[in-house]
């Protein structure tokens, strides 16, 4: 028992150590094998079936019919012709004819029997049943040897009676007519007669062994039914047996696989809670720079601002200089009278009164909005232009605002005014750099058609933005200026107050465009799109 036990747990073992996919595999192939193994058997069985149906019919059913026919034709074709001729039904000529095709039917026949017997009734199967004893080879020696008398008798009778037949028509035809009858009596009748006791009993030999064929069918069909339920119990059980292996495997792997993500999920637990940690760290350290680079952006349009203000104020403090000279010059002259003195007083204190509007106007600008609110925008664009646009003119730049469709919007008209001015300032810093030429920048407000939301688009004629570095425009940091003029940060903070804080969208593209109708040459040019929300009481 230990001998036989041995194996299987040496197969076992052998099994355990495979990986999973190598134990699908083999149960995959133990399956097919095994299907493979039962259809065949089964396709053997069915083309088995068929053999015995086809030499049934073709070596046993069909010589059968053949030797019916040749008794029919021994008793009608030619007995009762001869009974005809005898009793003057017919003449001997016509009886010689029918007795004449008669006799060739019957070689036909004769011959196409014989060569049925060459038809093999045993095939591989046969011959496997043949060679384990499940056939008994003796009885089939016998039959054959029986067989083979009795054709050789019939065919001495065959003989001997087509001889009997070229006598009587002999006879006949010497006007022996007695002599005739007396052989077709004595001789012919008795030899029909044994002719067909003899094919009756051929008949009888080949319906025999007909059956003995299908009994010996049988048993091979027996054993081959036996070999295709072994196959399938056998093919079942190994399969069963695999997978019940892969199974177990599978619990234990899936065990393992369990263990290991409790292991794993619970470090990722530990790692998401300093995760946070540092998130919150990092947010708050990204709020706060965004904070710096907000004032860092707002001290540089500041710097800007009172650069403006210093050209804005320094005509009106000439003049106010020059009312205060014009007091000194009058009096030494004796000319100081109470009427210059008022005109002279009208006037310095219009010039203050421009230079404090000026100063409001600028503080006005730097007062953050903490409130939202709705405003239009091509109000906020004309307010920003005027801050710089006395300025911009001493450096020979031209600004035009073109309004197609005013629109409001909702958010911060200061922090969109210092967008503005970002804006107009990078186009400044490009156009200083074009020498001999016309400096043009032209802001257009309209309405999208697409989307029907309000967009700006600020276009500066100084060539257009580099292929290189248009994708970076909007990163922090990055500027084509000298690092002593430039922060990188101005269109950064831009992008963030258009669509953080205000919902919209920035983009700069290069295209061709043509300043003031009545010129006819396209430039090249950089344009900064914004699209804006328009506010809903706006649309309604």
């Amino acid at each position: 028992m230990k001998k036989i036990n041995r194996p299987f747990k040496d197969f076992m073992g052998s099994i355990d150590n495979m990986t999973i996919a190598r134990k699908t595999s083999l149960l995959f192939l133990i399956m097919v094998v095994g299907m493979l193994f039962i259809g065949s058997f089964a396709h053997m069985s069915l083309n088995r079936i068929k053999g015995d149906f086809d030499i049934l019919y073709d070596k046993r059913m069909v010589p059968v019919i053949r030797l019916e026919k040749i008794k029919d034709i021994y008793t009608v074709n030619i007995l009762d012709t001869l009974r005809d001729i005898e009793s003057s039904h017919i003449s001997v000529n016509d009886g010689e004819s029918i007795i004449l095709l008669a006799q060739e039917l019957i070689r036909r026949d004769w011959s196409e029997y014989k060569t049925s017997l060459s038809i093999n009734e045993t095939d591989w199967m046969v011959d496997m049943a043949q060679s384990v004893r499940l056939i008994n080879l003796e009885n089939k020696k016998k039959t054959k040897s029986l067989e083979d008398d009795m054709i050789h008798s019939i065919e001495q009778k065959i003989r001997k009676i087509d001889t009997i037949l070229v006598d009587i028509f002999n006879m006949f035809g010497r006007n022996h007519t007695g002599d005739a009858f007396v052989r077709l009596q004595d001789d012919l009748y008795p030899s029909v007669n044994s002719i067909n006791i003899h094919l009756t009993q051929l008949i009888s030999l080949n319906l025999e062994v007909a059956s003995s064929g299908k009994q010996r069918t049988e048993a091979v069909y027996e054993n081959t039914f036996e070999w295709i339920v072994a196959a399938t119990i056998g093919t079942i059980a190994i399969a069963a047996l695999l997978a019940t292996v892969i199974l177990q495997n599978i619990r234990l792997l899936h065990g393992q696989l369990a263990r290991m993500v409790d292991a794993k999920t619970k470090e990722l637990q530990d790692l998401n809670s300093a995760l946070e940690d540092k998130i919150a760290l990092e947010v708050e350290q990204s709020r706060q720079k965004d904070q710096i680079m907000f004032r860092q952006s707002r001290l540089a349009a500041m710097g800007e601002m009172v650069g403006n203000i210093a050209h804005q104020w320094r005509q009106p403090l000439n003049a106010i200089v020059l009312i205060i000279q014009s007091f000194q010059m009058k009096q030494m002259l004796g000319k100081l009278d109470d009427k210059f003195i008022d005109s002279q007083v009208d006037e310095g204190i219009k010039l203050a009164t421009s230079m404090s509007r000026t100063i409001d106007d600028f503080r006005n600008f730097f007062k953050p909005n903490k409130i939202e609110e709705n405003f239009s925008a091509k109000r906020t664009i004309q307010e920003s232009i005027d801050l710089v646009q006395h300025y911009y003119e001493k450096q020979d730049i031209k600004m035009n605002l073109i309004c197609e469709e005013d629109f409001e919007t909702l958010g911060y008209p200061n922090e969109f005014s210092q967008v503005m001015m970002n804006l107009f300032s990078n186009s400044k810093d490009v156009l200083q750099d074009r020498e001999n030429q016309e400096r043009n920048i032209e802001i257009i407000v309209k309405l999208e058609s697409e989307s029907k939301r309000g967009e700006i688009l600020v276009i500066d004629n100084g060539g257009g933005v580099p292929v290189e570095v248009i994708d970076r425009m909007f990163d922090p940091y990055f500027t084509t200026k000298h690092q002593s003029s430039g922060t990188g940060i101005g269109l950064y903070m831009s992008k963030e107050i258009i669509e953080k804080q205000m919902h919209g969208s920035i983009e700069v593209e290069n295209i061709s465009h043509k300043f003031f109708e009545d010129k006819e040459v396209y430039e090249k040019c950089a344009c900064i799109k914004i699209l804006m929300p328009i506010n809903e009481k706006e649309k309604g």
